[in-house]
């Protein structure tokens, strides 16, 4: 699979998410001795849509801040492929498969991963603690390894819309219920870490990656989303 060379990660406050992920960035390729030019492939995945707008991707700013490879297209130019994943609290896990997919078909090297969450608007009922969490990925080197990243939905509940409306901007509001919610609470063993349920993911990642940097055999990271689906990261030192 990946090695996971350098990480980064920061509580975002105040602070713009943007702002955040190039400094964690600049930091964790400093650390790891690598170049901007071998970075094939960025990925993130979280919460970055200002007024729920949804265009362009996240990774794609993050690009352009870091001005990797943004020349103009040719047949011979050097690519940096940049997207965005969405899927709740698991995102950073359905982000880590795809770089485990995608990076051995690139000529670069490297490939940054970017977990973070910021709050949609200002009118949004945010109660969440936002994190910024960054990593730089290989296809080998030191670090631990992941081993591979496994999906379960059975206990996951059908989303239902409860509501739906036109405010008097004429933006619409919709209320969506996942039926019985129990948060499930942090849970840690010698073998796996779960964090809180109700976590966004980039406390989820930087929470987990703590621990794992004590580790000196296979460890698993599981993220159970609010739906009740659970997405789980095998790493091994």
């Amino acid at each position: 699979m990946v090695v996971m060379r350098s990480w980064k990660a920061s509580p975002l406050g105040k602070g713009r998410l943007l702002k955040t992920s190039v400094n964690l960035a600049t930091s964790a390729m400093e650390e790891a001795s690598i170049d901007l030019n071998d970075i094939a492939l960025i990925v993130h995945s979280g919460i970055y849509r200002q007024h729920f707008r949804t265009e362009p991707a996240f990774a794609t700013h993050l690009q352009g801040a870091l001005n990797i490879k943004c020349t103009t297209l040719t047949q011979e130019s050097s690519h940096c492929f940049a997207f965005d994943v969405s899927d709740g609290s698991c995102s950073a896990h359905v982000a880590l498969d795809a770089i485990a997919d995608l990076l051995p078909q690139f000529n670069g090297k490297y490939a940054i991963l970017c977990v973070g969450d910021e709050r949609p608007n200002k009118q949004t009922e945010w109660t969440h603690t936002p994190h910024c969490f960054v990593a730089i990925l290989a296809l080998e080197g030191n670090g631990p390894r992941l081993e591979r990243v496994s999906f379960d939905e059975t206990k996951a509940a059908p989303e239902r819309v409860i509501a739906s409306h036109f405010d008097t901007n004429k933006k619409a509001n919709v209320s969506i219920e996942y039926g019985e919610y129990q948060p499930q609470p942090v849970y840690e063993t010698e073998l796996e870490f779960s964090g809180h349920q109700n976590w966004l993911s980039g406390e989820h990642m930087h929470a987990f990656h703590q621990r794992l940097d004590g580790k000196t055999d296979a460890f698993t990271h599981r993220i159970v989303d609010r739906t009740g689906k659970t997405t789980s990261a095998h790493w091994e030192r």
